[in-house]
């Protein structure tokens, strides 16, 4: 008889013709997938030292609770958009997958046995490492089908931004990169605290040295920007919320600043490059303009995809 893998009372047991015994418990359900607690577990290792160097055993509590509820989060969206991509029945062939690993190596100048140091540091196998590029791929293709199709910028919205921000003088132009924490939907003032200080810690792990990129990657809860270690690439004033602008643009290159509430969460922000050209006539930048001002829509729908899928889906969160 074959054995059978059933979730009950928020427990999955394995089911054998003889016995039947608890296995592990479910962390959520999303749909009719379920994610696991070892799941949320394996995504909180990486953390797991630095939360055991707090002072406090109550610090120490409230810190890997916040974690493990982000990255139970994080796997949570990852589902819904993975889910998408089954409904759409998109696929990924291996040598896309072999293709966007070369592409990883080209931009960071790594060779296999690089890559592979790499992946033993994080405990990964081959295996695995291209079963989650095979996801990126589906995922950012989801994103595209439900978000890029339907942005498009106007000569028009071109032509506005241009009188407003460089058709006279010199311009700015800045290039940062972010940390977005999402409050979720009817949070209350406990729940945004704990948002707010999430963030305060990513501030100071950042000011502390740590690479923002890697923070970005691994904590940011900004799906459009997470996989780029939250690049938001160059952009002029008018491009970003009021709070955000503010700030970055008062900003020296290398400084982090943050945590900044604006578009539903809290921002912490780097500034990477700071460049001042003079005015150019709008011919010669009127495409790049184009692609920053699409750039800024598809993230703010990305995120209000992401919202809607939630809406629209059963998720129940057991942990």
């Amino acid at each position: 008889m074959k054995r059978l893998v059933l979730a009950v009372g928020g427990f999955v047991l394995a089911v054998a013709p003889v016995e039947a015994r608890v296995v592990e418990k479910i962390a959520a359900v999303v749909g009719e997938e379920i994610i696991l607690q070892s799941e949320v577990e394996e995504r909180t290792a990486p953390f797991m030292g630095e939360i055991a160097a707090l002072t406090t055993a109550t610090q120490r509590t409230a810190r890997s609770s916040a974690v493990r509820r982000e990255m139970l989060d994080r796997l949570i969206d990852e589902h819904l958009i993975l889910q998408q991509a089954n409904e759409l029945k998109l696929s990924v062939s291996s040598e896309e997958v072999d293709r966007s690993i070369e592409q990883i190596k080209r931009e960071n100048n790594m060779t296999d046995a690089v890559l592979m140091a790499e992946l033993t540091k994080m405990g990964q196998t081959v295996g695995t490492y291209r079963q989650e590029i095979k996801k990126q791929i589906l995922r950012y293709r989801v994103i595209n089908i439900a978000v890029g199709s339907k942005v498009a910028v106007s000569d028009k919205e071109v032509q506005e931004y241009y009188e407003r921000h460089l058709k006279t003088g010199s311009n700015t132009q800045v290039r940062a990169s972010h940390i977005f924490i999402a409050i979720p939907d009817g949070a209350d003032a406990a729940a945004v605290k704990e948002k707010e200080d999430a963030a305060t810690k990513l501030l100071e792990r950042a000011k502390a040295g740590e690479d923002f990129a890697k923070l970005a990657t691994e904590h940011s809860q900004d799906p459009a920007t997470r996989a780029e270690g939250g690049d938001l690439g160059h952009f002029g004033k008018g491009m970003l919320p009021k709070p955000i602008e503010e700030m970055v643009f008062s900003m020296r290159v290398g400084e982090v600043r943050g945590p900044v509430r604006a578009d539903r969460g809290f921002h912490v922000i780097k500034l990477i490059d700071r460049k001042v050209k003079d005015a150019q006539p709008l011919t010669d930048v009127k495409e790049e303009l184009r692609n920053q001002l699409r750039q800024k829509e598809m993230e703010r729908q990305t995120k209000n995809f992401v919202t809607e899928l939630r809406k629209k889906t059963l998720v129940e969160v057991r942990m």
